[in-house]
């Protein structure tokens, strides 16, 4: 098989869903690159078995080696390595697990290996510490990070001109065309958090700062899509208690809907006025603040990880973890329909320009291609 008709293998770490049920940002993310790519046709995603996986690309589930490999986390490890050697792709790309590089590398020594990384490398196992930064990338050809952030973290510590030269910046990216705003008629006085309801989102936050807002916003909702997981079947834990004791002491004017599958929450952001991101950790690239601005919402987000390389100047960077700060700001937008209405259009520009799947996309496939020869 020539080099140009050989396949292109992405690896999903193990207990990633590659379906429309029980999708995460990573698995989204992968999807959307992978039906944008040129290289589509060639790509084969690997991944645990799941019962409907996304159609428009061709999916591999992982068999597990036996025991000898030891725990699950190895043997899927080993599974995928095994798959893989047998694919003979051009190029593999090993998204958010570096732990999985040794394995890859045994199994197809002269392929080029790329690490995609989702989340702050140094809080993954084997990564963590330079000394460990260093031996893993110098047994991979490149690492795709999501932002600038990310890029920063990895070469922290390990900083040289070969290695700063296998690091690449490629940001995510949603499909405007498919984010439609609601421009026909007026947008609803709503302003939403999107995410897991887990403490580094801040979701409690975003419930805290409601509360204060609602009195200078009486004929505003506050609307909170979300839960711990993506299922509404499991009972709730006590930070979910909390929040939704929160939220309750809205009344009428909070609304909590729990996980809705992504169409039905851009549905919403298509309708709102605002969205509100008010995280607590360091987002490496958060599509939260990327759908909402798709979605032609304000943004008010936590100046936190890459959220600030997202925005740029056209939404509003809080920062500090002080529900009065994001009160203020709800407060202040909402009654100022002139610069609301601003901010709405700077963020679906922004997103139109910067920030569109098949930009990114592109920025990926330039990426594979300078690899692959």
């Amino acid at each position: 098989m020539k080099l140009d008709e050989r396949p292109i293998a992405i690896l999903l770490s193990h207990r990633e869903i590659y379906q429309a049920e029980g999708a995460g940002a990573v698995t989204s993310c992968v999807r959307d690159m992978a039906v944008c790519s040129r290289y589509r046709e060639r790509i084969v995603v690997l991944g645990d078995p799941v019962s409907a996986p996304f159609a428009e690309t061709r999916f591999l589930p992982v068999t597990k080696a036996s025991w000898f490999y030891g725990r699950r986390t190895a043997r899927y490890a080993q599974g995928a390595a095994n798959a893989i050697r047998d694919l003979n792709p051009a190029l593999v790309e090993v998204h958010n697990r570096p732990s999985y590089i040794a394995r890859l590398r045994k199994a197809v020594p002269h392929t080029p290996l790329v690490l995609y990384l989702h989340n702050d490398p140094q809080s993954m196992r084997g990564f963590k510490t330079p000394a460990e930064r260093i031996q893993v990338l110098q047994q991979v050809t490149a690492v795709v990070c999501v932002s600038g952030y990310i890029r920063g973290r990895l070469l922290a510590g390990v900083s040289t001109s070969e290695l700063e030269s296998k690091a690449h910046v490629v940001l995510n990216g949603v499909d405007t065309a498919a984010i439609t705003p609601c421009n026909d008629q007026p947008r609803h006085k709503e302003i939403l958090f999107v995410g897991r309801l887990i403490p580094e989102k801040g979701s409690l936050l975003f419930a805290q700062a409601a509360v204060l807002a609602r009195k200078q916003l009486p004929d505003w909702r506050f609307v909170m899509i979300g839960a711990w997981g993506f299922t509404n079947n499991e009972s709730p834990r006590e930070y979910e208690k909390q929040v939704i004791a929160e939220m309750q002491k809205l009344a009428d004017q909070g609304e909590m809907t729990g996980y809705l599958p992504r169409r039905q929450a851009l549905e919403r952001l298509s309708r709102a006025a605002m969205s509100v991101v008010p995280s607590l950790w360091e987002e490496p690239c958060s599509l939260a603040v990327i759908e909402a601005m798709a979605a032609g919402c304000a943004v008010i987000a936590a100046c936190r990880g890459g959220s600030p390389e997202l925005i740029g100047d056209a939404g509003v960077l809080v920062d500090q973890d002080d529900p009065a700060r994001f009160a203020e700001r709800m407060v202040q937008l909402a009654l100022n329909a002139p610069m609301l209405e601003d901010w709405q259009q700077r963020a679906r520009v922004r997103a139109l320009h910067g920030l569109d799947i098949r930009h990114a996309s592109a920025g990926l496939d330039a990426v594979r291609e300078k690899y692959m020869g």
